[in-house]
């Protein structure tokens, strides 16, 4: 048991460390919904996160483009009003 302290030894050498390792792994990903001992669930669970991330990262992209968008507005009709108030004199 003094070999487990060691964490060099303990990634080597004790099993019980592994084992509950394992044992939390399967756990957490069974919570998650997945059967790590099955291969389709991990490849779905895996492309499941990554068309989370591109939708994320479309997402981000939207919103900066909205941004933009409104601001070319907003900048257009306040560019209108000067233009309308510059007539009038």
């Amino acid at each position: 048991m003094d070999s487990c302290v060691d964490v060099a030894k303990a990634i080597s050498s004790c099993s019980y460390a592994e084992e509950a390792a394992n044992k939390a792994v399967k756990k957490t990903f069974a919570i998650l919904g997945v059967n790590i001992e099955n291969p389709k669930e991990v490849r779905d669970f895996q492309d499941s996160l990554r068309f989370s991330d591109k939708l994320r990262k479309t997402a981000e992209k939207g919103a900066v483009a909205f941004v933009i968008a409104v601001a070319g507005i907003a900048v257009a009709a306040l560019w209108q009003g000067i233009k309308m108030q510059l007539g009038r004199q």
